[in-house]
C-alpha cells in the first residue's frame, strides 16, 4: 500500500479501505482480518520494519504472524540492548512458519523469562486481572462460551480437558458372540466439550458436598532447568508449548497435580525408569518431555492420545527405561507391533526404521 493511498480515498480508515477492496475483488473478509491487514500495512511503512514488509511481500510470513512479530518486538527489544529491532524481527521470521503467531508468542515469553523475569511476572499478573468468560446464543440455539485466560490458568484448563478428551473406543458383541472394538465416533471438538462437562460435573459435586475431593482436577507436566527451579528465574514449559514464568509454575503447584521435571546434561530429562513391567508415572513424564507426542513419522498426535512403547520388547529383554521408550499413538503402536518396526532412541529423540521384522523377538504370530 503506497503512502497517501488511503488518505486520497473516501474510506474512513485503513481497515475500511481494505474491506472495500477485498469485496471489490470478490473475496470479502471479516472486519477482524481486515483490521490485522491494516495494522500490518501501517507498520510496514516504517523503515524499521522493512524485514517484516519484505517477508509479507514474498509470502514467507502470514499477516497474523507479521502482526504478532511487530507487536512482540516492542516487548523484546528493550530487554536485550545488544540486539536492534531488525534482529529481533529476524528471530521471529526464523521460526517454523507452521508455528505462526503462537510460535512468536512462545519465543517472546521465553526471552522475557530469561532476561526480564519480573517484567513477565508483572505482565501475567495484569492479564489475570482482566480474565473474562462470556457466553451467548448462536443462530442454531447453541450456547457459545468465550474465555480469555492468563497463561498459567489456561495451562491448567488445557491440561485438564486434554487429559479427558482422548478417544474412548467401546466394545460390542458380534453375531458370533465375540467382542470387538468400536471406534469413538465423536469429533475432537465434541470430546473436548464432553471432557469439560465431566470436569464441571465432578467439581459441582465436590462443591455441593455430595462427594469428597479425590485429588487435583488437572495434572500439569512442567519442564524447568535447575536454575529456574532454585533461583526462581527463567521459564517452565508444558508439553503443549505454553511458557510459564517460574513464579507461575510454583503457584500452579498449589492447585494442580504438578509434575516438575529438572533437566540434566544437554537439556535432557533424567532417566527416572525402573526395572518394572509397566511404565511408571515418572518415566512417562520423561518420555513426554523428550518426545512431545507420537514419534511415528508424519504423526502429530499429542501426549494425551499416546502410549509408551518398549523399543526392545519386554519379552525380548528390553528394560522399562527412558532409552528404551518411545511415545506412540494407539494406532501407530499397533502398527509398530504388527509389522515389527524398530527405532533408534538418541538424546534428541526417536528415529524409526520402517523395515518390517526388525524388532527383536518379532514374529508374525506375536504380531
Amino acid at each position: 500500500m503506497d503512502r497517501g493511498t488511503v488518505a486520497g480515498s473516501t474510506a474512513a480508515n485503513t481497515t475500511q479501505w481494505v474491506c472495500r477492496h477485498a469485496e471489490a475483488s470478490g473475496v470479502p473478509i471479516e472486519p477482524a482480518e481486515a483490521k490485522s491487514i491494516a495494522v500490518v500495512a501501517e507498520e510496514c511503512r516504517e523503515r524499521k520494519n522493512a524485514v517484516i514488509a519484505a517477508a509479507v511481500r514474498q509470502g514467507s510470513c502470514t499477516v497474523s504472524t507479521a502482526r504478532a512479530a511487530l507487536s512482540n518486538a516492542d516487548k523484546v527489544a528493550p530487554v536485550i540492548p545488544t540486539a536492534d529491532r531488525g534482529e529481533v524481527l529476524a528471530w521471529f521470521l526464523q521460526l517454523d512458519p507452521a508455528l505462526g503467531a503462537n510460535g512468536v508468542q512462545a519465543l517472546t515469553r521465553k526471552i522475557l523469562a530469561t532476561y526480564a523475569t519480573e517484567a513477565l511476572s508483572a505482565q501475567d499478573a495484569k492479564l489475570e486481572q482482566v480474565e473474562t468468560l462470556t457466553w451467548g446464543t448462536t443462530a442454531t440455539g447453541m450456547t457459545r462460551l468465550v474465555a480469555e485466560l492468563a497463561p498459567a490458568n489456561a495451562a491448567v484448563l488445557k491440561a485438564a480437558i486434554t487429559a479427558g478428551s482422548a478417544p474412548r473406543p467401546a466394545t460390542a458383541d458380534t453375531e458370533g458372540g465375540r467382542s470387538e472394538a468400536v471406534r469413538d465416533e465423536r469429533t475432537p471438538g465434541k470430546r473436548r466439550a464432553d471432557a469439560l462437562m465431566e470436569l464441571i460435573s465432578a467439581g459441582a459435586k465436590v462443591a455441593a458436598g455430595v462427594v469428597a475431593p479425590v485429588g487435583s482436577a488437572a495434572t500439569i507436566l512442567l519442564t524447568m532447568d535447575l536454575t529456574s527451579l532454585t533461583d526462581g528465574i527463567g521459564a517452565a514449559t508444558t508439553p503443549g508449548g505454553d511458557v510459564l514464568d517460574a513464579g507461575a509454575a510454583r503457584r500452579a503447584a498449589c492447585d494442580a497435580d504438578l509434575i516438575p521435571a529438572v533437566l540434566g546434561g544437554p537439556s535432557q530429562p533424567l532417566d527416572v525408569g525402573r526395572r518394572e513391567r509397566l511404565v511408571t508415572k515418572g518415566l512417562r513424564a520423561a518420555v513426554v518431555i523428550r518426545d512431545g507426542g507420537c514419534t511415528f513419522p508424519g504423526c502429530d498426535r499429542p501426549p494425551g492420545f499416546c502410549e509408551v512403547h518398549h523399543v526392545i520388547p519386554w519379552w525380548a529383554g528390553g528394560e522399562t527405561s527412558l532409552p528404551n521408550s518411545a511415545m506412540l499413538c494407539c494406532r501407530h503402536h499397533q502398527e509398530v507391533h504388527r509389522h515389527g518396526f524398530m527405532a533408534r532412541v538418541g538424546p534428541d529423540g526417536v528415529t524409526w526404521d520402517l523395515t518390517p521384522g526388525c524388532m527383536p523377538g518379532h514374529t508374525h504370530a506375536a504380531a
